[in-house]
């Protein structure tokens, strides 16, 4: 008898370790909007459903993790 397939997890935490590791070290990013909106700045904190980015110039914002398209590391 075949052996059933197991679903790939929902959540393998590796996106929780790549935010902590860029909030530590102060990583430049660039957080691409669904929307089109492009931010620069850091990730200072972060939870399971909001990214708090320093920007550059201006003030910082609280981004909806399901409202981002993209974060790249700029470094």
């Amino acid at each position: 008898m075949a052996k059933a397939k197991t679903k790939a997890p929902l959540q393998t935490l590796a996106e929780d370790g790549y935010l902590r590791k860029l909030a530590a070290a102060k990583t430049p990013v660039s957080v691409k909007m669904l929307n089109g909106r492009l931010f620069n700045g850091t990730v200072e904190i972060f939870d399971a459903r909001i990214v708090r980015l320093a920007q550059t110039e201006g003030p910082s914002l609280m981004l909806y993790k399901d409202e981002i398209k993209y974060l790249a590391d700029l470094s």
